[in-house]
């Protein structure tokens, strides 16, 4: 068979069954569940098998959760016991997919567990993969063959984007930004009134993979906050302050910091994209809040690795020497380059992303869904990915 689908039993394994109903390629789903049989014999297998990263991003984002998860006691036992199990999931998965020999395994996102052990069998075995994400632009899915969020088959060669179309034919339909829905969980909060200059800086889900797998030095909203209020404050710029918003999707609050210092302020019950529009420029681990200031034209300093880190369309900083250094240009009138900038989006748009959100099945979506599986959309034209040949 072509292409299995495997998903623990969520939201996504009903999508995965809307779509494979509506197309026309060889597909299944397997609903992760009980221990298989027949993965004794991959046993061997699966203990030369290394997990100590996998375990690191899951504590990672278990002590985002929880600060019970720095006690040394809890976090060995978890350790040993997680790698164990990890062990024989993978060893079920590798007997899985040499029974079932897909030529394709499709995954939701592939750096969260369970799905990442699936991955890895998958890539013991020699069997691509295609993930699943929330797509780039709004009204959009993402699915790549390479992986989601920083690995995301989209090149960070500025070249790329500007040989990209080169009779500028296509056009960029700049999308509404969709505001994002507050955790049940979360305070309401007041209208805030914002500084006349200001950096805008939004925090991020802390256990997310955006954190856990792609912020090689900030791990923490804590930690974030403080370099970014020392990079503004390195300015001595009395006029300039930063302001802050906590996610919506993230039920804790961070009171702690609400008075912290006087160059900052938090504005959870402000609109996200007013806060953009009306900001100088816009700090962001690797948000898609970046992309959406990228849309307003905005300056973009990114702390993390972020698929859109492109020289000429954002600034990266990978230390805090680095980020007050760009923090300073910014405030001097950087810009994002332009040209780059229409490119990139009407790349995203006409080339990479998939239409259509991933709960949604309309037709245009399915078509191309199939499409991008079997190599036969423009994406495959610019990655080699013909019958998924990388």
């Amino acid at each position: 068979m072509a292409y299995l689908f495997i998903s623990r039993s969520n939201v996504h394994a009903k999508y995965y069954k809307k779509i494979i109903k509506k197309m026309s390629l060889d597909c299944q789903l397997h609903v992760m569940g009980i221990p298989k049989l027949s993965a004794i014999k991959y046993l061997k297998d699966a203990f030369r098998v290394d997990f100590n990263d996998v375990v690191k991003a899951q504590l990672k984002r278990k002590q985002a959760r929880n600060i019970i998860w720095n006690s040394y006691i809890i976090k060995k036992g978890y350790t040993l016991s997680l790698i164990l199990f990890e062990r024989l999931r993978y060893a079920k998965y590798l007997a899985l997919l040499n029974n079932v020999d897909p030529e394709y395994v499709v995954l939701w996102n592939g750096n969260k567990l369970p799905n990442i052990t699936v991955a890895m069998a998958a890539k013991a075995l020699g069997i691509n993969q295609f993930y699943y994400e929330n797509g780039l632009l709004p009204g959009t899915s993402s699915l790549d063959p390479r992986g989601i969020n920083f690995n995301a088959s989209l090149s960070r060669d500025p070249s790329f984007y500007l040989s990209f179309d080169p009779h500028n034919s296509l056009r960029f339909s700049e999308p509404a930004l969709i505001p994002r829905a507050d955790h049940r969980k979360r305070c309401s909060f007041d209208f805030e009134k914002v500084p006349e200059r200001y950096i805008f800086a939004p925090f991020q889900v802390p256990h997310d993979t955006q954190l856990a797998s792609f912020s090689p030095w900030v791990d923490s909203m804590d930690m974030f906050y403080d370099v970014v209020v020392e990079a503004v404050k390195s300015l001595n710029d009395p006029s300039l302050k930063v302001v802050f918003k906590e996610h919506p999707s993230w039920h804790k609050h961070y009171s702690h910091l609400y008075s912290k210092d006087s160059v900052a302020i938090f504005a959870n019950g402000n609109n996200t994209s007013d806060l953009i529009k009306c900001a100088e420029a816009v700090i962001t681990i690797n948000s898609t809040v970046g992309l959406e200031a990228l849309l307003f034209n905005k300056p973009v300093l990114t702390l993390g690795q972020a698929c859109y880190n492109i020289d000429g369309l954002v600034k990266h900083a990978n230390d805090a020497e680095l980020l007050s250094k760009y923090v300073y240009e910014i405030t001097q009138g950087w810009q994002p380059d332009l040209l780059i900038r229409n490119k990139f989006f009407s790349f995203l748009e006409h080339v990479y992303c998939i239409p259509g959100v991933w709960k949604h099945t309309e037709e245009k979506h399915i078509k191309a869904i199939e499409a991008r599986f079997t190599g036969n959309d423009e994406f495959s034209k610019y990655h080699g990915t013909k019958k998924n040949k990388q």
